[in-house]
């Protein structure tokens, strides 16, 4: 059995709803958070590759993150704020661990990538986390009965 491991940054979902009233916005934020990880940086043509969208696009979603503090811009790119970055963080760990628990239930890889990011919009923030609490004891539980 793989362990899920994945680290929760606790950001409410009232306010992330509040803040990101579309899932567009959550999916921009997401992917800026991703891009930096994979390249070290964030510009307007890395972020339109990775969602598949035009530079003018990108454009028009980083002004409306950058309004509602975000996001920031400066000469080497898109950078996120501490707010914007902890939701980033929070998305990118629940799409991991769906990612994580499908590929161990045997769902194939592009499968599992589809459903997990349907899943993080899907369920409340509560559900996600009784779902990886159960995880977690069953995890435990089959561990201690193979010691």
């Amino acid at each position: 059995m793989v362990a899920l491991q994945v680290g929760v940054i606790n950001v409410k979902d009232a306010w992330m709803e509040k803040v990101l009233t579309t899932r567009s916005n959550k999916d921009y934020l997401k992917a800026i958070y991703k891009v930096k990880k994979k390249h070290g940086g964030c510009r307007n043509i890395l972020l339109a590759n990775e969602m598949g969208v035009s530079k003018a696009s990108v454009s028009v979603a980083v002004k409306k993150l950058e309004q509602e503090g975000l996001v920031s811009r400066d000469l080497w790119g898109i950078n996120l704020t501490n707010e914007g970055e902890q939701i980033a963080e929070r998305l990118y760990a629940k799409e991991m661990f769906f990612i994580q628990w499908f590929a161990e239930i045997g769902i194939n890889e592009e499968t599992a990538q589809a459903d997990a990011c349907t899943m993080e919009y899907a369920i409340s923030e509560e559900t996600f986390e009784k779902i990886r609490d159960y995880l977690k004891t069953c995890q435990l539980l089959a561990q201690t009965q193979t010691e």
